[in-house]
């Protein structure tokens, strides 16, 4: 081969691969390295909501556990409720006869009565009458004891207000 033909096989040659290690070097351009991590800051907000949603979520299973014990004491109240006032009924009719039994005497007693003496007789024995009936049944109702007291319905946690993020000012 003669020097012309070799040195073109050369020049040839060295275009090709000169141009590939070229490119690769524009391909594989140094990139900067990284800077240290960055760390995200949490926001108070959100961390006070979180903070405020796991006491809500224990505050949910304490009145969910309360609720069950209202509706169990809700009901031995209906219970006791109905047998004192049962027990009050009964009291409160006999009171009511007694009375009813005394204004009947006293009616009749006023209706034979023709002197001022036997009235004020008829009416002292209608308020002898209706102070022991009305005694009777104040002690009958002391006797029953005190009535049964409803339960404290119990009240349900407020759930607690999400943060709104902080607008972003652009300068």
């Amino acid at each position: 081969m003669s020097a012309k033909k070799l040195a073109t096989v050369a020049l040839a040659a060295s275009l090709i691969f000169g141009s590939s290690s070229i490119a690769m070097a524009v391909e594989t351009a140094p990139q900067p390295s990284p800077t240290a991590p960055v760390v995200k800051t949490a926001d108070p907000a959100k961390k006070a909501f979180r903070v405020a949603m796991d006491a809500y979520k224990l505050a949910m299973a304490k009145f969910k556990t309360d609720r069950t014990a209202f509706q169990a004491a809700m009901d031995s109240f209906k219970t006791a409720n109905t047998a004192y006032m049962g027990a009050k009924k009964v009291v409160n009719e006999a009171f009511k006869t007694a009375v009813t039994a005394a204004k009947t005497t006293y009616a009749a007693a006023i209706a034979a009565a023709t002197t001022d003496e036997q009235k004020a007789a008829a009416r002292t024995a209608l308020r002898a009458a209706v102070t022991s009936a009305t005694a009777t049944r104040d002690a009958a109702i002391a006797a029953l004891g005190v009535a049964p007291v409803k339960p404290v319905k119990p009240t349900v946690p407020t759930k607690p207000v999400r943060p709104t993020p902080a607008p972003v000012v652009t300068p």
